[in-house]
């Protein structure tokens, strides 16, 4: 077949090909969206369901205050000892303000405040 294509001559080819009318043409056009529209939609779901079975493959981590952590982020925070010091009550209220932050908006932030300067 690909053999008589190749040896025929550009009138013999142009008599076995048909013309395309508009309305098929356009259907064609119409089809041709819709596999890449439905293809499009396939990929973002498999991503999607990767995704989802990555997160739930994960421990779950809960947040657990303990009664120390407070004390030791207090112990682990240096203040500058200037004239622009900033007392202990202070730094107790800055902390405990970034920890329910944090815990309400990002749980699994883990961070430790080390250091408090006024600039």
């Amino acid at each position: 077949m690909l053999k008589n294509l190749l040896t025929m001559t550009a009138e013999e080819l142009a008599e076995k090909t048909r013309d395309v009318s508009l309305p098929e043409a356009a259907l064609y056009a119409l089809l041709g969206f819709l596999m890449v529209f439905v293809g499009i939609t396939f990929l973002i779901f498999i991503v999607w369901a990767i995704g989802k079975v990555m997160n739930a493959s994960k421990p779950k981590e809960k947040v657990l205050v303990k009664e120390k952590e407070p004390a030791t982020a207090l112990s682990e925070i240096s203040v500058s000892q200037d004239e622009t010091a900033v007392d202990d009550e202070t730094v107790a209220v800055i902390m405990a303000a970034l920890m329910a932050y944090y815990q309400k908006n990002n749980p699994k932030c883990e961070f430790t405040v080390k250091r408090i300067k006024r600039v």
